[in-house]
């Protein structure tokens, strides 16, 4: 059946808009900075919650004490406390990679925030793939890193970085050597050692929230 010539004419002209739409360069560049965007927005939501949802989860664990026990010790469990533990750790950690790699898409002033942070991210998924006891659990504690991931995006930020940024990222850092500081010098109690770990843990993934709202207001 043949197609008449002013509709085979639309058609044409409508292929020849999209195809001119899709290989726009502006076109292009608009996508990815849009899967940038969105890169950098979920750290808002994803890491922090991850855990939050992690720590929830574990208060409902028979057998388990969230005040004396890391979060890791749930892998030692069996069934789903393990694969709880698991999941929270490889998604908290892949999203901290996420936001970095877009981080570093933002420009190479951001390097040394961007090697920090997926240094953490990897650690994390680390955690939720080796059960504690493994030195590959959190990659020979490589994560320490991260205490330096707030300071190092300060610095980086420059002048751009607002009043607010400056007390947290110094807060969470000091905040983070701290809690390094308990654990070396075995000051950490052991019957609150759980809960120590869960007021670390809330700074450390709650400083994305903070980084990544302070990049959308340094964009504007």
């Amino acid at each position: 059946m043949r197609v008449p010539w002013r509709q085979q004419g639309y058609q044409t002209a409508h292929a020849t808009r999209r195809d001119r739409l899709l290989t726009s360069p502006h076109s292009s560049s608009a996508v990815v900075t849009a899967v940038r965007n969105l890169a950098i927005q979920q750290a808002v939501y994803v890491p922090l919650g991850a855990m939050l949802a992690l720590i929830a989860f574990a208060f409902t664990v028979p057998g388990y004490h969230s005040l004396s026990q890391h979060l890791s010790e749930l892998g030692l469990m069996p069934g789903l406390p393990a694969k709880a533990v698991q999941v929270g750790a490889v998604v908290s950690g892949s999203a901290i990679i996420v936001f970095s790699l877009a981080l570093f898409a933002q420009g190479r002033r951001f390097a040394l925030t961007v090697l920090t942070s997926i240094l953490f991210g990897a650690s994390m998924v680390s955690n939720g793939v080796f059960t504690t006891g493994s030195p590959l659990h959190g990659l020979y504690g490589i994560g320490i890193f991260s205490s330096l991931t707030p300071l190092l995006f300060l610095a980086e930020l420059g002048p751009a970085a607002s009043t607010r940024m400056a007390c947290i990222a110094r807060a969470i850092s000091l905040l983070g050597m701290a809690y390094l500081w308990l654990m070396l010098s075995g000051f950490d109690p052991e019957p609150y050692r759980g809960l120590t770990q869960r007021i670390a843990l809330l700074p450390a993934f709650g400083w994305y929230i903070f980084a990544a709202l302070e990049l959308r207001r340094s964009r504007r």
